[in-house]
């Protein structure tokens, strides 16, 4: 029997110092104006005493998350406002910025006065450091007396908001995995079916490849997207307990003969590649995938709205990735949630957990599903949905049996770094793939010695 991967790299996930490095495909572009909601460059030293000043008695309530553009922004404003409307005695204050920008910000605000009562945070090592630091608020009691919402909320989703001691910290605000998107004009043109296998997928490609059709769309310029590839092979290629040790920076070693084959099989796939893929952003990329110029995105399902926003008429479907035989787990769904938490050091606890156990909701998460596209951890949601593609989303991630968390967001800072420069390295064939794990085991060991 597979021993959960999950449940063996708990006990190592608060050794790592790594944070995501996934940014939202839908987030890159310029902050859109708000009437409501204010962008983190125009915030000022006097804006709260203002803000209170302005609020009167009512209960100032700040929120801070990294969603600024549309649909999401104005989502997220829209039902702040009918929250407010219905708790007359609570203000909402909203406040966003762009991906890295937002790291930035939170890191540094989180520990002082200015802290939000509300932010987002990811999962795993990213939050946990706030809650060595008890900066972030234990929702296991509100959980506990409220067991209906508890088991609202999809199991797979909340373990990654909840450390090894059983503590839960934060609730999903989207959920997000990784499939192949594929362009069902050109597979019906070229009479391909959707590959199962690896060999099934490799002469996919060769034919496309002969028909003088780019297979793959990718764009490795700020090299998180290749690494989601190598992520997914490890874990079908390496043992569910052995990549909890090597993912743990006391204990790494990344010696296990898998992580070589799982470069190997990516190495693969390079050739059939777009040109310049180190060159170019992913964004780039799909719109490549969009306008009909490659038959195939290895995409997050966050950005099925980006493919629907850059070609509507784009004739599409989705499959998972071809399983790869090995010593690893073929059941994990790359991906992980991204939610909110709450500051422990908020005025108003319980108004802050009222709000979120509203927002992060089944009622506001159709909405959400339906008018942004992506889905909260409450189970249900997709109930009223009429887009397939959407419909097909959901299916995926909520009969997944486990996430496999985010590659790079699993690894130690050094090893990360060491990791994704390796596989740019074999993207433009530097290095082989034996000598770029060299690399990371000798950064593991490194790693060994600053956290013992």
């Amino acid at each position: 029997m597979k021993k959960s991967f999950k449940k063996a790299m708990l006990a190592g996930l608060s050794c790592i110092m790594a944070m995501s490095m996934t940014a939202c495909s839908g987030n890159t572009n310029e902050q859109s104006p708000s009437s409501k909601a204010t962008s983190e460059s125009s915030q000022s030293d006097s804006g709260d005493k203002t803000a209170a000043a302005s609020a009167g008695d009512k209960k100032v309530i700040k929120l801070f998350h990294r969603f600024p553009d549309d649909p999401c922004n104005s989502f997220i404003e829209k039902k702040a406002a009918e929250y407010e409307a219905a708790h007359p005695d609570i203000d909402i204050q909203i406040t966003s910025a762009q991906n890295q920008p937002y790291k930035e910000k939170i890191k540094v605000v989180v520990g002082s006065d200015e802290c939000p009562d509300i932010f987002f945070s990811w999962g795993g090592e990213f939050s946990e450091r706030f809650i060595r630091e008890n900066l972030i608020l234990d929702l296991t009691q509100y959980m506990e007396k409220d067991t209906a919402w508890k088991d609202s909320l999809l199991t797979t989703q909340m373990v990654e908001y909840t450390t090894d001691d059983g503590m839960i910290y934060g609730v999903p605000f989207r959920l997000d995995g990784k499939l192949f998107f594929y362009n069902k004009d050109i597979f019906e043109k070229e009479g391909l079916k959707i590959p199962k296998t690896w060999d099934e997928f490799l002469t996919l490609c060769d034919k496309l490849k002969a028909d003088g059709i780019t297979p793959i769309a990718e764009g490795n310029q700020d090299q998180w997207p290749a690494c989601h590839y190598v992520g997914t092979l490890n874990q079908m290629l390496v043992a569910d307990d052995v990549r909890a040790k090597d993912y743990n920076p006391k204990t790494g070693e990344f010696t296990d003969p898998g992580y070589v084959k799982a470069l190997e099989y990516y190495k693969q796939l390079v050739p059939y590649m777009n040109a310049g893929v180190n060159g170019q952003t992913h964004d780039m990329a799909r719109l490549g995938f969009t306008q009909g110029q490659t038959a195939m995105l290895y995409a997050e399902l966050v950005e099925i709205t980006n493919v629907k926003q850059e070609n509507k008429d784009l004739n599409w479907g989705m499959f998972h990735f071809p399983i790869v035989e090995g010593s690893g787990n073929t059941d994990l769904l790359s991906g992980s949630p991204e939610g909110f938490v709450v500051s422990s050091k908020t005025k108003y606890p319980d108004e802050c957990v009222q709000f979120l156990k509203w927002f992060l909701g089944p009622e506001v998460g159709a909405a959400q599903a339906e008018e942004v596209g992506w889905f909260n951890a409450s189970k249900g949601v997709d109930a009223d949905l009429k887009d397939p593609s959407l419909i097909d989303a959901y299916k995926a991630i909520s009969s997944a049996k486990e996430m496999g968390p985010w590659f790079d967001s699993s690894l130690y800072s050094t090893v990360c770094d060491t990791y994704l420069t390796a596989i740019s390295d074999i993207t433009n064939e530097d290095v082989t793939p034996a000598e770029a794990m060299k690399k990371v085991q000798a950064a593991a060991k490194e790693a060994q010695s600053l956290v013992r």
